[in-house]
């Protein structure tokens, strides 16, 4: 019987070694496992560059776009040295004259033998009215001496205000044609 005892107690401590050396074993193992792997990662070429901020080189950086090779594109072939030949020193003084002005936003001006071409954007604000009459009087102001024809162009703003004004004149008068149409329709049904 006492070998019997014997041989459990033992089977028992051999059980136990064995459970405990296992365990250690097993985490052993598990650290093996996790130094030799490496986690898995699916991402686009994209995805990647943007993780681990990697940008591609703009064009400016690339050394920009490959440029035609023109000479004397913009030299000047005639005689006062501009590029334009409507431009001239009186078109670049009357220019930079009314661009100083507080209603024009932008001003260009040509000017040849006979006329002065002045084209002005306005400021929203300003008095549309009689812009284009103070644009004639300032050209004349600056240029003196000339007899050359003043020919202003304003913006779309002045042009819709003034056709808005040539309509409600027309309208105005379509009472009166209407009074004399009526009584041509009587005085020839009679």
């Amino acid at each position: 019987m006492w070998t019997k005892k014997a041989f459990i107690i033992a089977a028992f401590f051999t059980m136990v070694a064995c459970a405990n050396d296992n365990g250690a074993n097993e985490d052993a193992q598990r650290e093996i496992d996790r130094k030799n792997t490496q986690p898995i990662h699916y991402e686009t070429n994209q995805e990647k560059k943007e993780r681990l901020h990697v940008r591609d080189q703009t064009i400016g950086e690339k050394g920009g776009y490959p440029q035609t090779h023109q000479d004397k594109a913009n030299d000047a072939n005639n005689k006062n040295g501009y590029t334009d030949v409507f431009t001239n020193e009186e078109a670049q003084m009357i220019a930079e004259t009314l661009q100083n002005k507080r209603e024009i936003v932008q001003a260009q001006v040509a000017s040849t033998d006979d006329r002065i071409i002045v084209g002005v954007i306005l400021q929203a604000h300003a008095k549309q009215k009689d812009s284009v009459q103070q644009i004639k009087k300032e050209v004349k102001k600056l240029v003196p001496n000339t007899d050359k024809q003043i020919i202003v162009y304003t913006d779309d703003i002045h042009w819709d205000r003034m056709k808005n004004l040539d309509a409600r004149l027309k309208a105005k008068n379509n009472g009166d044609k209407i009074e004399k149409y009526i009584n041509e329709f009587i005085n020839n049904n009679n």
